[in-house]
């Protein structure tokens, strides 16, 4: 009875915790699509969709890491056709992933998404926020007999796995995902 009654404080204290939880996910997920977009930004003002090309395949996973030290979560982009190996998803991930794909509807993207989950004895808020192609995203996403030849030759000796062509815009390309340790350390 004693564990019982300590599982539903703890559950009750988790789901107290997952409006904060949201709301610094969401900052998080917010912050970091607005850090990789000034990178893009930047790089393309300097070489095009070549030199965004380049920079993504060299910055973006360094960046994403630092960034997520300074926040102190997990974060990361992930997709069901993912171009960077370590972009893809884990079976929480893919699994939400695949029910947004099944009911999207473009110009209507699926609503972010926070589920408390235990793993490995852990509480954790498990949050998604959908990833939606951009026209600007086109140069490097978009059907690959449209992109140019210059990105098409960087795109295949950084990332000869890619499977993130043939895209839209409007289509979901994926999700920044952000796990966050509940309770204690």
């Amino acid at each position: 009875m004693r564990y019982r009654i300590l599982a539903v404080l703890f559950a009750t204290a988790a789901a107290a915790q997952a409006p904060d939880a949201r709301e610094r996910a969401a900052q998080a997920a917010a912050g970091l699509g607005r850090v990789l977009m000034e990178l893009l930004g930047q790089e393309m003002a300097r070489g095009g969709y070549e030199g965004a090309a380049r920079a993504c395949s060299e910055s973006a996973q360094t960046v994403t890491e630092q960034y997520a030290r300074e926040q102190g979560l997990e974060i990361r982009r992930v997709s069901l056709r993912a171009r960077n190996p370590k972009d893809q998803p884990d079976e929480w991930e893919a699994a939400k992933l695949k029910a947004w794909e099944k009911a999207y509807k473009p110009g209507a993207p699926p609503a972010e998404e926070l589920e408390i989950v235990e793993e490995a004895g852990r509480k954790y808020a498990r949050y998604l926020k959908p990833i939606v192609v951009q026209p600007m995203c086109l140069g490097c996403h978009g059907p690959r007999d449209k992109i140019s030849e210059a990105v098409r030759q960087v795109l295949d000796k950084r990332y000869p796995r890619d499977h993130a062509t043939g895209y839209k815009a409007g289509d979901l390309r994926g999700a920044f995902s952000v796990t966050l340790r509940l309770g204690g350390k």
